[in-house]
């Protein structure tokens, strides 16, 4: 294919990338990100549905159809200290990934002949907190999907300019935010309490010792820890957080199972240890169909030298829950290169803005692919 016959406006995507950058919004408060995403579908004459209950909304193109397609764009932004002040900021690039999402709608809006199918288009809240995809999934806007595709810039210690993977292989991740009590005393006759900080010591000496068999990589990091308010009294509370990563999300499973076999054998002796939240961002669940689909896409863009092998990373998604939970079938999402500097999440970083056209084009490229994937 040639791909000069894939269009897109150049211009407007560097507009919805100022003006998305200029409304960013941390979690569930993405009101303003969302009235400019309504605003932008309203004029391309874009059908949608704004959630009921939170922020972020669902286009549809081509209705009506059996093979239904998904694209979905993360819309919240982070809250950071930048240049001396607390700010709002898109550092983790997802107006990009909205000004490329909106060049998608308004590409099939006149190509619509081209679509395989329908095509809906999810611009999803607070993936920075991992809990906006299950929202989403919960519901109910978003019918049973053949094929999902997301996409996340790349920073350009992994990707540079010219450069995409077709599977962005994220690692399972879960934090769990857990307190301790015991049974308070005097420090001058400790044998009459139980301390929560001497059962935590020896919990976090039982997390540094998990093995799991697998040659892939994996962790379980304690990430904070407070208790205690008297130099002179053994403390009966305390709370903590752990952090679990892996490759797999069968590995988490088994991390999982050997974090809370450590727990309860701390739990002894006065001591009780109760996990009050958790936070789940599964592995990437890779699929050869959308996989392919997203490789013949990025090399009819970029060329074969443009096609990276995926790159290892220690970061998460939860864009993986729409496979995990089953409601994507197939699903992939593209690692874009852009010579991101210094880092994701860094404020004031930067990137090539040429990367927001050619990202534009190769997931409109694997959406018409989709048609005919296997299945």
């Amino acid at each position: 294919m040639d791909t000069q016959t894939i269009t897109v406006d150049a211009q407007q995507l560097q507009t919805d990338f100022d003006e998305l950058a200029s409304r960013a919004e941390t979690a569930f408060n993405e009101v303003q990100t969302t009235a400019y995403l309504a605003q932008r579908l309203d004029e391309l004459g874009v059908a949608y549905q704004k959630f009921a209950h939170m922020t972020g909304l669902v286009a549809t193109l081509n209705p009506g159809h059996r093979f239904v397609m998904g694209m979905r764009a993360d819309i919240d932004a982070l809250k950071q200290v930048y240049q001396g002040r607390p700010q709002v900021l898109h550092s983790c690039g997802h107006n990009a990934h909205m000004a490329i999402v909106l060049a998608v709608a308004a590409y099939f809006k006149t190509h619509e002949a081209e679509l395989p199918g329908t095509l809906k288009l999810i611009f999803q809240p607070a993936e920075e907190t991992v809990t906006g995809a299950e929202k989403v999934i919960q519901s109910g806007l978003v019918p049973p999907l053949d094929v999902l595709y997301g996409l996340h810039v790349c920073p350009q210690s992994e990707l540079a300019l010219g450069q995409a993977e077709a599977l962005l292989p994220d690692i399972a991740t879960r934090t769990y935010w857990v307190t301790i009590t015991g049974r308070t005393a005097h420090a001058g006759r400790p044998w009459l309490g139980a301390n929560v900080i001497d059962a935590f010591s020896t919990l976090n000496e039982r997390f540094k010792q998990l093995k799991l068999a697998t040659t892939t990589p994996y962790s379980i990091t304690t990430t904070m820890f407070q208790a205690g308010e008297s130099s002179n009294i053994v403390p009966d509370r305390g709370t903590f957080a752990v952090d679990l990563r892996a490759r797999t999300n069968e590995s988490m499973d088994q991390l999982q199972d050997q974090a809370f076999t450590a727990m309860r054998a701390v739990a002894v002796d006065g001591i009780d240890i109760q996990v009050d939240e958790n936070d789940l961002s599964p592995a990437a669940i890779p699929s050869k169909p959308a996989v392919a689909a997203m490789s013949q896409a990025v090399t009819t863009v970029l060329g074969t030298a443009g096609l990276v092998a995926p790159v290892p990373t220690q970061g998460g998604d939860d864009f993986h829950f729409y496979a995990y939970d089953g409601l994507a079938k197939e699903s992939t999402m593209l690692g874009l290169g852009c010579d991101l500097t210094p880092g994701l999440h860094v404020p004031g970083m930067t990137f090539d803005h040429q990367a927001l056209v050619t990202g534009a084009q190769i997931m409109i490229e694997a959406i018409k692919l989709s048609g005919k994937m296997p299945g």
